[in-house]
């Protein structure tokens, strides 16, 4: 994974590659990809996925770059397209919708960056006792994950839902799931620390007035999380 997609971490796939060695290295780009600088020949690695849905293009396609030097096993078999990886009829108007999503990507990162900047100023000045995990690292300009100590997600992720603000307990591919985050367990957290952290995510049509209004319900939202979780 290049840039992780709980907490926004870009990961040093590079270096990666450089300790593989011969060893074939895939990378899913999908967060990445049109957000950070992504080179799939500086990177080095022997394969890069990428998707439309995450740059504003239709959900079910997406693009797989492979070195030319490896043979991979075909996913469905019959007319042999696409160097007989993937058989069948080329599903092209949602080909032609992502790359018009991605040559007419409004996705500035500079923009995104400084929204984040002013969420998570105004998270330490309304809740202190929050931190962000990953805040040393690089990261995404569209990914805050947040511990609030003393609380559920669960139950955050309700009361945001009935102030109108969305965010999540973590990755879409989790969703419904309810254990701790296996990142945010590697970063070292335990599994009540883990179970308390929520994922904001920013994007190209995210605003300030968005950020003013996710902080102005936040103080409230984890006083009464806290209050559930001491009964």
């Amino acid at each position: 994974m290049h840039s992780n997609n709980e907490t926004g971490v870009i990961q040093p796939v590079g270096e990666v590659v450089k300790i593989a060695g011969e060893i074939p290295v895939h990378t899913d780009a999908v967060q990445s990809f049109t957000k950070v600088p992504l080179s799939y020949k500086d990177l080095g690695v022997t394969s890069m996925a990428i998707s439309g849905h995450k740059v504003g293009g239709p959900h079910g396609i997406g693009a797989l770059i492979l070195r030319r030097a490896y043979e991979i096993p075909a996913l469905l078999h019959g007319g042999g397209q696409e160097r007989e990886i993937r058989s069948g009829t080329l599903n092209a108007p949602s080909i032609v919708a992502f790359a018009a999503a991605v040559s007419s990507n409004q996705y500035r990162k500079e923009r995104v960056a400084k929204l984040r900047e002013s969420f998570e100023a105004g998270l330490h000045a309304s809740v202190p006792d929050a931190y962000i995990n990953g805040l040393s690292a690089d990261r995404l300009p569209g990914i805050v994950n947040v511990t609030f100590p003393g609380t559920q997600s669960d139950s955050l992720l309700l009361l945001m839902d009935s102030e109108k603000v969305s965010c999540s307990t973590g990755a879409a591919c989790s969703a419904g799931v309810h254990r701790p985050s296996h990142v945010l367990l590697a970063m070292g957290h335990t599994e009540i620390t883990a179970q308390s952290s929520l994922r904001f995510s920013l994007g190209a049509n995210s605003t300030q007035d968005d950020v003013d209004f996710a902080l102005s319900v936040l103080p409230k939202v984890i006083a009464r999380g806290r209050a559930a979780n001491q009964k």
